[in-house]
């Protein structure tokens, strides 16, 4: 068995400070890592993360800069269900996020979480989605013969508006970036 301490943390690069926003001592390690993948909303005030979780479960959060969770999906702290890289959406009333297969009978799906509602929507099969063209659209993979030797992931598009049909537009590449970090006043 391991265990760490984990946290999250932010760093003020001019002054070499680093000020501990959340941080639990002796996690066990080997059931999965808890503040994964975290990401500050577009206007800086806040952070999502994926909760607790292994390759076949958790969910997540969002916290404040001063640590006081805002909102977690699914409303209890553990999940059968994956849902991974949460990113808030740049008006800060939704989260994108995925949920990789866990078994060959179930497809990876990219979700929408509305805040407000604390529901999802299925919005795509494909994989470490994030935004792009101002979250207008995400970019995400896709993998064929996911449960093959032959498995590779594409990357794909997809406008965020109704009727609009996902798009191949690179073939064997994968972990697709979009924004991960603006300002109000960024454009």
């Amino acid at each position: 068995m391991t265990y760490a301490t984990m946290s999250i943390c932010v760093a003020d690069l001019e002054r070499g400070k680093v000020r501990k926003i959340i941080s639990t001592p002796n996690a066990l390690l080997d059931t999965g890592y808890i503040y994964s993948n975290p990401s500050f909303s577009p206007d800086g005030s806040s952070i999502a993360y994926q909760d607790e979780g292994s390759d076949v479960s958790g969910g997540f959060s969002v916290i404040s800069l001063a640590g006081k969770k805002l909102f977690q999906y699914p409303s209890r702290a553990w999940s059968s269900v994956p849902y991974w890289r949460p990113l808030l959406s740049l008006d800060g009333k939704q989260i994108l996020c995925y949920s990789p297969a866990t078994s060959e009978s179930k497809k990876d799906a990219v979700y929408l979480v509305d805040i407000a509602k604390g529901t999802k929507r299925k919005i795509t099969e494909g994989t470490s989605s994030a935004f792009i063209k101002g979250g207008k659209a995400i970019v995400f993979e896709r993998w064929n013969d996911k449960w093959t030797e032959k498995a590779k992931p594409d990357l794909w598009v997809l406008d965020l508006a109704p009727g609009a049909t996902p798009k191949k537009i690179i073939l064997d590449a994968s972990q697709p970036a979009g924004y991960s970090f603006r300002t109000k006043d960024s454009h």
